[in-house]
């Protein structure tokens, strides 16, 4: 080959990509093992619970007595399939096989869609949700059903697993060309429970397809604070943004 036609890449190049590759695939497969690994062991404890309680039920026949134990059988069965179902959401998320519309969103309108039910109990008690923003808040450029289905389990699991006294916050800051959600609870997860890898990587995975980003910390009350960030209009007359924020790191 003539001088003219050789490549004026150095030799070094391609091996850097393929150095690079590698790191990224790496880690892709730590994140996806965490995630099996947490599938297998709730998994795993459903199937057990759900086994001793047909044992229970098999042994003495069905009575009155054990309405409380097929009560307890279909709540398994519910979670354990809300559980393979974000596991299979998150992975055609990891391959691109969902869509994501993003446009212009009124964040005030998707903030009380995704709070709604919560401010407003069924059973008439009074709400433990306070909210901590305003009307007069900067567009986002998002996708409106995956960032409310964030924000929705974000408040659902703060009152879930926060003791009954507990407040839980939703709260916006504003900054130039991000708006950062906050949700503010005691506590997401049930004491002593930290399988939840494949809940806490479905809500990143859902911001992330958005070019926005999701932190956690604990402030100086010991409450936890998820906060969701996505790209916004820094002002009302400003144009959609071109170059978008970049994902928060922790």
């Amino acid at each position: 080959m003539s001088p003219s036609c050789a490549s004026s890449r150095t030799p070094t190049e391609p091996l850097s990509a393929f150095y690079q590759e590698n790191t990224d695939l790496k880690r892709y497969l730590t994140a996806q093992q965490k995630v099996l690994s947490s599938l297998e062991l709730r998994v795993g404890r459903s199937l057990e619970a759900l086994q001793g309680h047909l044992d229970s039920l098999g042994a003495n026949g069905v009575q009155i007595s054990h309405c409380h134990s097929l009560s307890l059988m279909e709540a398994e069965v519910h979670q354990l399939c809300d559980l393979l179902s974000d596991a299979m959401l998150l992975q055609k998320l990891e391959a691109g096989k969902v869509q994501v519309n993003r446009e212009m969103v009124d964040p005030y309108s998707l903030l009380i869609a995704a709070s709604r039910h919560l401010l407003e109990p069924k059973d008439g008690s009074r709400s433990r949700l306070i909210c901590k923003f305003s009307p007069d808040l900067p567009l986002i450029y998002a996708d409106q059903d995956l960032t409310e289905a964030v924000i929705s389990d974000l408040l659902t699991r703060g009152m879930k697993y926060s003791d009954v006294s507990a407040p839980v916050t939703l709260s916006v800051q504003s900054e130039v060309g991000r708006l950062a959600i906050q949700v503010s609870a005691q506590r997401f997860a049930p004491i002593g429970n930290r399988e939840f890898a494949t809940e806490i990587a479905l809500c990143c995975k859902r911001i992330e397809v958005q070019d926005g980003g999701v932190t956690c910390k604990v402030n100086a009350e010991g409450f936890s604070v998820v906060t969701v960030s996505l790209p916004a209009l820094a002002e009302c007359g400003d144009s959609v943004p071109t170059q978008l924020v970049a994902p928060l790191t922790a």
